[in-house]
């Protein structure tokens, strides 16, 4: 029982011990394999053993390589169909997304009042409308998801009553504010 006991605890001490130094940096002491330069082949003619020889970067000589920077450059190699496919979706993709419907009516001064309205309450918020005969729909913001839409439904609703969550496609195409 000893025995199988000091095992296990030499098992679980050697696991310890080789997981010591796995997070941590090397110091400049140690061997780098990013900092070898070419490794050499030596063949002795009395010895069956060949043992290599690492030529070190001498590191004074190079200039520090500093990864965090404000500067830089970004290579950017692309194929020219990407180009081609973004352009067609920009003039004639749409995206689905979500809605909320202020209004529907056929008059055009309850439809301005309405806007007036909307932006002296919410001037960052995005409004169209949309025409459909005989119907004038007002809209209010552009959400991917429905739950964004909800909760601006909720905000909408303090100012506007009966409003509507609805279903519409967008063009990708960025709208000029």
């Amino acid at each position: 029982m000893k025995k199988i006991h000091f095992v296990i605890f030499l098992f679980l001490s050697c696991t310890f011990i080789a997981q010591e130094n796995w997070m941590t940096y090397p110091t400049k002491d140690k061997l780098d394999s990013l900092n070898i330069k070419s490794v050499k082949q030596i063949k002795n003619t009395d010895t069956i053993l060949k043992a290599p020889v690492v030529v070190l970067i001498d590191s004074s000589l190079e200039k520090k390589t500093n990864y965090i920077s404000e500067k830089g450059t970004l290579i950017e190699n692309k194929d020219d169909k990407l180009d081609s496919i973004n352009n067609y979706l920009s003039n004639y993709g749409n995206y689905s997304g979500y809605t909320v419907q202020i209004y529907v009516t056929q008059e055009t001064l309850k439809i301005r009042k309405l806007r007036k309205e909307f932006m002296t309450n919410f001037p960052k918020r995005t409004l169209f409308d949309e025409y459909i005969a005989p119907n004038i729909f007002l809209y209010a913001g552009k959400f991917q998801d429905y739950n964004s839409a909800e909760l601006f439904k909720k905000e909408l609703e303090k100012v506007f009553k009966n409003t509507l969550i609805v279903r519409k496609k967008f063009p990708y195409k960025r709208e000029i504010k």
